[in-house]
């Protein structure tokens, strides 16, 4: 199953080469159910797709509950894991608001827009690249 073949629910996905910039398709996810099918959603990039690097746009969402929060963080630790990236661009206020209070903003690589996010994971492949060179 290819990418083009992946129809979710909560995400818009665009590749990028080797990367992935995923948006939220909807401004607000507080439902249990809809957070856990995102989640799923979100997982499946690194699971099935094999995508290690990853851009998270949040424009366009107005909040975020800390159980999208914790969603973030098991993305964030599966590619960290596996030499992956995750970055998270185009902040808008409520979302910063919550990863500020959260102090996870210092925790995530984030950046004012997606351009600027793909060009932090293009040189994570340069260093990546760079250090495997033996």
């Amino acid at each position: 199953m290819g990418l083009e073949d992946f129809q979710p629910r909560y995400l818009k996905v665009a590749e990028h080469g080797d990367n992935v910039v995923v948006q939220f398709g909807v401004s607000h996810i507080n439902d249990e159910e809809n957070i856990e099918d995102l989640g799923h959603e979100l997982f499946l990039l690194p699971d099935q797709f094999g995508f290690q690097k990853i851009v998270l746009n949040m424009a366009g969402v107005e909040y975020i509950t800390s159980s999208v929060v914790g969603k973030m963080i098991t993305l964030h630790r599966k590619l960290h894991r596996n030499r992956g990236k995750m970055v998270i661009s185009d902040l808008t206020p409520g979302v910063q608001d919550v990863l500020d209070a959260s102090r996870l903003l210092s925790y995530f690589t984030h950046c004012e827009t997606e351009e600027q996010a793909l060009a932090i994971l293009r040189a994570h492949e340069d260093f990546e690249g760079d250090s495997t060179v033996g």
